[in-house]
């Protein structure tokens, strides 16, 4: 179906820009970059009780029941065994407590 705006023959694109680069503006913002995690606005109901609660920043701490090295051979046991599943879970902690800066212990620190 015919555009009714466009005169028959009339090519759609008139302009093509010769330079395709991405400005540098937004090729920032496509990386990943830490947010706001608390905020300071305030919601409040109708008799004026705030709806909202935001705990304070509090430091969690990962104890691992072994090394970094002894559950990395135990996660690549059999998929039966659950100590396998283990393993995966305690690194995929690890990797977790690196990402949001949590204190990673070993087995007998405090």
């Amino acid at each position: 179906m015919p555009d009714p705006e466009r005169k028959e023959g009339e090519r759609a694109l008139q302009w093509r820009p010769e330079d395709v680069s991405i400005p540098s503006e937004v090729e920032k913002k496509e990386k990943v970059s830490p947010s706001q995690s608390q905020f300071k606005a305030q919601v409040y109901d109708d008799s004026g009780k705030p709806l909202i609660a935001t705990p304070q920043t509090k430091t969690v701490t990962v104890q691992l029941p072994a090394d970094q090295k002894t559950l990395a051979t135990l996660s690549k046991g059999k998929v039966s065994e659950s100590i396998s599943w283990l393993a995966t879970f305690w690194l995929r902690m690890l990797k977790k407590a690196a990402h949001f800066g949590w204190r990673v212990l070993k087995r007998g620190e405090e």
